[in-house]
């Protein structure tokens, strides 16, 4: 386990009726068990309340809802923008180790300056195969090709577009980029989920990429 901070988690925001809540999906807690966990509200004020002098060892950007300002984006959530922005600051400063998981990857790069496309019928509610890059680190045991369950309808640019600060790690058949590492910064981007993985055979790869970054070995 990395240092003995918390681990801090975004949530989806939902809407039902007058309502409005946080969620977070319950396999989380099984993949990060024997983290701390802390559940950052998808409300500014409140996050940041919850974060103030909390030591953390990592941060992960989960999934679900659109980034704002993106063309035909309709569940957005602008505060939980706000907050996970706020967390990458904190992030940059404090060199914390960061996993992007689908949105959360789409606002890493975003934040680096990327372009995102829009192919919902390529890769929304689709499974398709990736190819691993050679920046793979080895402890992943990433095989060179691999299957996932694709669930995004927003893309990151392909290897040419990919902004300076990021190296890919893996990529579609249609040549975008799937998974990416930082150069410089404890930060990982993953387009699939890994709490959603099938665990029947062992970790897949994206959970055992995440928890690489969150339990490092030499």
């Amino acid at each position: 386990m990395i240092g003995t901070g918390w681990v801090a988690v975004t949530q989806r925001v939902i809407g039902f009726r007058q309502e409005r809540g946080d969620y977070l999906d319950g396999r989380w807690a099984r993949l990060l068990a024997g983290h701390r966990i802390l559940p950052v509200p998808g409300d500014v004020a409140a996050a940041r309340f919850q974060l103030e002098g909390v030591p953390l060892a990592a941060i992960v950007l989960t999934g679900g809802n659109d980034l704002s300002g993106l063309p035909g984006a309709d569940d957005v959530a602008d505060d939980r923008d706000r907050i996970e922005q706020h967390l990458l600051e904190l992030a940059t400063e404090c060199r914390i180790p960061v996993g992007g998981i689908c949105r959360g990857a789409q606002l890493i790069a975003r934040s680096l300056g990327a372009q995102l496309g829009d192919d919902a019928p390529g890769h929304a509610g689709t499974r398709h195969t990736l190819t691993a890059t050679g920046s793979v680190p080895a402890a992943w045991h990433w095989p060179g090709q691999f299957d996932v369950a694709s669930h995004h309808r927003y893309t990151l640019p392909a290897l040419d577009r990919l902004p300076a600060d990021l190296v890919a790690l893996a990529t579609a058949a249609d040549g975008t980029v799937e998974a990416f590492a930082h150069r410089t910064l404890p930060w990982l981007g993953l387009m699939w989920h890994p709490e959603r993985e099938d665990r029947a055979s062992g970790r897949g790869p994206a959970s055992r990429a995440l928890l690489h970054l969150l339990n490092p070995t030499p």
